[in-house]
């Protein structure tokens, strides 16, 4: 089954006043299929658009044209939105909280049964390290582990696709590790994994596929494992090649 489709899809933002309106072209005709069970990883410039395009994959973003679905359905609608988990680049949680607290407000959010939330919030804690932290206010946490506790949040659910979007991006070489460690056991587990990344070493750990986005256009797909040599000369290549 199709995890996650793109459709000619178009992304175009208007600012200024009604007198003098600019238009910026964020994603450009992108078709894209990516199957279950496998972890996609986008490769693009700063402001090639790869944030746009995960937020519009979620629906927090609307296509100016176009379509987007998530297993089988359109991108936002209400009965795909348990299926699907989000970790933006910079998760937000109120830093007065603990993690404790803040995952068994999620869990509430996600209708969890009351009487194994507790249970499941511990459970999550420990998938990422963060068990004997779980009452320690958020504001002591570094960003290493502000992203686990958003790891941590996506594990409640038991989504079928998840979307990370720079999720090892500030992070120091451990709990950059620890992160890997975390979306290879989602692999493992079967899950789908859509991640945006500049980081290439670990492209070549986690993913099956890769697409590279150049100017809001697809210009790339391929294996992972058909990339011979290094994959930062290879997506180089690419994008100067595309020449726009």
């Amino acid at each position: 089954m199709t995890a996650i489709e793109a459709q000619n899809l178009v992304k175009t933002y208007v600012s200024g006043h009604f007198w003098n309106r600019k238009k910026t072209t964020a994603l450009c005709g992108i078709n894209l299929k990516i199957k279950e069970k496998q972890v996609f990883g986008l490769l693009g410039l700063n402001g090639a658009g790869k944030t746009t395009f995960i937020k519009t994959l979620v629906g927090l973003v609307f296509p100016t044209s176009g379509k987007v679905s998530i297993l089988g359905k359109a991108a936002g609608h209400t009965e795909i939105r348990k299926d699907i988990a989000y970790l933006p680049e910079m998760p937000y949680f109120p830093r007065y909280l603990t993690p404790e607290e803040i995952l068994l407000f999620y869990a509430r959010l996600y209708e969890l049964p009351a009487g194994s939330r507790k249970e499941k919030v511990f459970a999550a804690l420990n998938e990422v390290g963060l068990f004997e932290k779980k009452k320690v206010q958020l504001k002591e946490f570094s960003k290493g582990m502000l992203q686990r506790v958003g790891i941590a949040q996506l594990l409640l659910n038991d989504a079928r696709v998840f979307f990370l979007d720079e999720p090892t991006y500030g992070l120091d070489p451990l709990s950059a590790k620890q992160m890997r460690d975390i979306i290879l056991s989602l692999k493992k587990a079967g899950k789908t994994i859509f991640l945006n990344t500049h980081q290439m070493g670990e492209i070549k750990q986690i993913c099956d596929r890769i697409g590279i986005l150049n100017n809001g256009r697809l210009i790339d797909e391929v294996e992972v494992k058909k990339i011979t040599g290094s994959l930062e000369t290879y997506f180089i290549r690419k994008v100067l090649a595309d020449g726009k």
